[in-house]
């Protein structure tokens, strides 16, 4: 895997948890709170290491379409990102508001929202380290 992409997923990587805790976490922290404590039942306890497998997975997916879309910069990136991250949180919305109760109908635009704005911020960084790594 060449130099630049490994950054660029890197980038994506830290970039998405970062965004990702100060969004649920901080400012949806009261929401989430309310969630957790009425889905406590079938909840797990949270483990961080899945927090970054999972950023780590969307950013090599991001990071493979960006940098096949040829995009170098930050706002064409973040673009990109922000419609990668909508598809991909739709349809994961979707499949698990119809299927699933503790996934509501009414926490799906926060979920689509809040990943969209962590997903473009993420392809932004992503395009922005593809276009500067030699």
């Amino acid at each position: 895997m060449e130099k630049k992409l490994v950054f660029s997923i890197l980038g994506g990587t830290i970039t998405m948890l970062i965004s990702g805790m100060i969004l649920f976490a901080g400012l949806l922290g009261g929401s989430m709170e309310q969630w957790t404590q009425e889905n406590a039942s079938c909840l797990k306890e949270m483990s961080m290491i899945w927090w970054v497998v999972g950023s780590l997975i969307a950013s090599v997916f991001m990071a493979i379409l960006i940098q096949k879309f040829g995009r170098t910069t930050f706002l064409k990136g973040a673009i990109d990102g922000a419609r990668i991250t909508f598809f991909m949180v739709l349809w994961y919305g979707v499949f698990n508001a119809s299927t699933f109760t503790a996934y509501s109908w009414d926490w799906l635009p926060f979920d689509i929202l809040g990943n969209v704005v962590c997903g473009s911020l993420a392809g932004g960084v992503i395009a922005w380290i593809l276009g500067k790594v030699k």
